[in-house]
């Protein structure tokens, strides 16, 4: 099966390509904007016309795109998740390959839900910032585009090599730090918000997973059970051996001024409010696909990481 990687280069990206590169069945071929990938290519600026000419010469069997941005301003997030999706889907229905299409979606296309509620694909999506928007109007270019295609909506990643500007990746720093200094207390924000946190080798497994089967429209990836910050703070403590404590900063701290018209960075970044649970039953029955990663082992793997800036 030829396979053509796109995004190869980003988080979720490289784990894709490992899980890829162990199937022996699967022959790769990664496209992406840095020097590793097998050819570089700018989804979002390179032509439909361009990349119609690739898909032809390689002539794969499924394209992934992982392609993307999580941060900048509305106009750079459009650019890198919407108008490079089209991209794709232009280039894929002028293409002869017939190639199906895995799309990387986000949790961030729902916005925020009601408290213990579970959100299902049927749900009326509702992103509360740009970063979502420019995601589900992507999703929805995917699933306008008439193409073989599957969008796996990807509810928060965890695990190794997960971003520093996460609300993980910031409380692994702000932990070693506090550790590294001495300090007995570690305040942060955003400790009482609640994500469905999914190990990013279980993303990658259900990324392959998709590119097999013949489920189309949109999956939830996710673990089916949301965990409040706090708690996977007290996981990581507890693999850090931190013995200090946990506090809150005072609400609206490194907010926007009221009334300036720029969106808040606390308590929720990502647009989502203070609940997301993903209802996983798609995926299962679609699929065949379950996460089989704990929250501890992914906490172990972050920490490992930023242990080593020590």
């Amino acid at each position: 099966m030829r396979v053509l990687l796109l995004g190869a280069g980003g988080y979720l990206g490289r784990f894709v390509a490992d899980r890829l590169l162990a199937d022996p069945a699967v022959q790769l071929t990664a496209l992406g904007r840095n020097d590793d990938a097998d050819v570089r290519f700018d989804l979002s600026t390179g032509s439909p016309g361009a990349l119609t000419r690739f898909l032809d010469a390689v002539h794969p069997g499924v394209v992934i795109n992982c392609a993307g941005a999580t941060r900048g301003g509305a106009r750079e997030l459009t650019r890198q998740n919407t108008v490079s999706t089209a991209t794709v889907c232009e280039s894929l229905r002028r293409s002869a390959c017939d190639a199906r299409l895995v799309h990387i979606g986000c949790a961030a296309e729902y916005g925020p839900s009601t408290s213990g509620s579970s959100i299902g694909e049927a749900a009326v999506p509702r992103p509360g910032g740009p970063y979502g928007v420019s995601k589900l109007a992507a999703t929805e270019l995917v699933l306008a585009s008439g193409l073989d295609a599957v969008v796996l909506r990807v509810f928060s990643p965890a695990g190794p090599s997960t971003p520093a500007g996460s609300p993980l990746g910031r409380l692994a720093e702000g932990m070693r730090r506090a550790m590294q200094q001495g300090d007995s207390e570690l305040k942060l924000g955003g400790l009482g918000v609640q994500r469905d946190f999914v190990d990013v080798r279980d993303i990658a497994r259900a990324v392959h997973a998709a590119s097999l089967s013949a489920a189309q429209g949109v999956v939830n990836i996710g673990t089916g059970r949301a965990v409040r910050v706090r708690d996977a703070a007290g996981v990581l403590a507890r693999v850090a051996g931190f013995g200090g404590s946990l506090h809150e900063l005072e609400p609206g701290a490194g907010a926007s001024p009221p009334g300036s018209g720029a969106p808040s960075a606390y308590p929720y970044p990502d647009g989502c409010g203070s609940w997301q649970q993903a209802d996983v039953r798609t995926a299962r029955d679609r699929l065949g696909w379950r996460p089989r990663i704990g929250l501890e082992e992914s906490m172990a793997d972050i920490w490992m990481e930023a242990a080593c800036r020590i």
